[in-house]
């Protein structure tokens, strides 16, 4: 059985291989899901990674066509979290604490605010040389401020005030250095913070897309039959004339 998993930066491929064995590709894009089924025919894709801004986003439709074929799709971290939060009532499983806060659209103890922004997850998509990730993602910045003050290193108001500072960052410009800048200039004492950030982290999307493949190896994932019937609309096969893909029309 096959399996395709669109991943990185959150994971590198080879510490994912050690995890479960499976046809790793790029973070998916639009066309992407469409691409591997006639490349590879999985039975299982399984998306932590995509692309977006200045390429088009894995479609929607596209991710519902798999699903009609009997294929399981599952997401966890990052777009996977968002995609399978969007289409987990058609049958795309999602999986981890960022699928079910962008599912229940509040990510605790920050219950204060929705959760719902694509820029929660989003980073920089920097060379495989330089491990791709070239900033942080405000959904890690949340998940170590909330082991900040669960270790007693920062109080929760100074928590939830961190985090908005970091969410009034532009997606690009979120590290740590630069919201340690901005809560001192806020009047915030932070050196212990500082000291602990060394080892006391948390990256959330690595841990949750870990857990997923996880799940996956040991056989844990399993879609239901789908619940609709998917429609190739004329509008479905301009796209794929578009992106010079194949028809899904059966017989073509």
């Amino acid at each position: 059985m096959t399996i395709c998993v669109f991943l990185g930066p959150t994971l590198a491929h080879s510490e994912a291989q050690t995890i479960l064995d499976a046809v790793y590709l790029p973070p998916v894009a639009q066309g992407d899901i469409i691409r591997a089924v006639e490349a590879y025919d999985p039975q299982t894709l399984v998306l932590i990674d995509g692309l977006f801004e200045q390429t088009p986003a894995v479609w929607h439709k596209e991710i519902l066509w798999a699903l009609e074929q009997g294929r399981t799709v599952c997401g966890a971290s990052s777009m996977g979290a968002l995609r399978a939060a969007e289409l987990c009532q058609f049958g795309m499983i999602g999986h981890g604490r960022i699928y079910q806060a962008y599912r229940d659209g509040v990510f605790p103890p920050f219950t204060k605010e929705r959760f719902e922004d694509d820029d929660e997850v989003a980073v920089i998509h920097a060379p495989k040389e330089l491990a791709y990730a070239g900033s942080v993602a405000m959904v890690d910045i949340r998940a170590t401020l909330d082991a900040a003050e669960q270790a007693g290193i920062i109080d929760d108001r100074t928590r939830d005030r961190l985090a908005r500072l970091a969410k009034s960052l532009f997606y690009k410009n979120r590290h740590y250095p630069e919201l340690l800048r901005l809560g001192r200039a806020d009047g915030h004492d932070l050196d212990q913070l500082e000291q602990w950030l060394e080892t006391g982290r948390i990256n959330q999307k690595r841990l949750d897309a870990e857990s997923l493949l996880h799940k996956v190896a040991a056989g844990e994932v399993i879609s239901r039959p789908p619940t609709f019937r998917f429609e190739e609309t004329t509008v479905w096969d301009a796209a794929l004339q578009g992106l010079s893909l194949p028809s899904t029309k059966e017989g073509d």
